[in-house]
């Protein structure tokens, strides 16, 4: 479920994207941007949740089963925790000491979520469909006035007609 639900939100941001810029060119490179932060986003999120984990749990371990080390349960792992002790007392306390770590990596993400939340606030808000419909009036506009004054403009027509203006400048100014 969260996966679609990321990958929707994802796309939408590719939509939005292709909204605000006007010039094609300038979409390939906001989408590039975009990626990259999330998924920069994604490892330096990745990085700060382990690092969480890891110290909870070198802080919650002994409280819960001093008779396991921290370095023990650090590298067996959340899903080998019975290959450490036999005892269910033992096992219950590594369980909770996960809890409570995991619960630490979930409080900062919410934190971290609340702040993007806060930050999406001073965003312009845009109209997809009232951007595209004046576009295409503006398309319009251009295309019956192009053609009652009968040049085509095309970009590639004024690109020809810069670089003739371009020479026909430089020919003038020869001696």
């Amino acid at each position: 479920m969260f996966r679609t639900f990321g990958a929707d939100l994802r796309t939408s941001l590719s939509t939005a994207i292709q909204a605000i810029f006007d010039d094609e060119s300038d979409v390939f490179i906001g989408n590039a941007i975009a990626t990259f932060a999330t998924l920069a986003g994604g490892a330096i999120g990745i990085s700060i949740g382990e690092n969480i984990l890891v110290g909870k749990l070198i802080s919650e371990v002994p409280k819960y089963a001093d008779a396991i080390s921290p370095q023990a349960v650090i590298e067996s792992g959340a899903l080998n925790l019975q290959a450490l002790t036999s005892s269910t007392a033992v096992l219950y306390g590594l369980r909770q000491a996960y809890g409570v770590a995991i619960s630490a990596v979930i409080i900062c993400a919410t934190v971290s979520i609340c702040f993007s939340v806060l930050a999406t606030l001073g965003m312009q808000r845009l109209n997809l469909k009232v951007i595209s419909r004046e576009r295409e009036v503006n398309k319009q506009t251009n295309q019956s006035a192009a053609s009652s004054s009968g040049i085509v403009a095309d970009q590639e027509d004024l690109d020809n007609l810069a670089m003739a203006d371009l020479g026909r400048q430089k020919i003038e100014a020869l001696p």
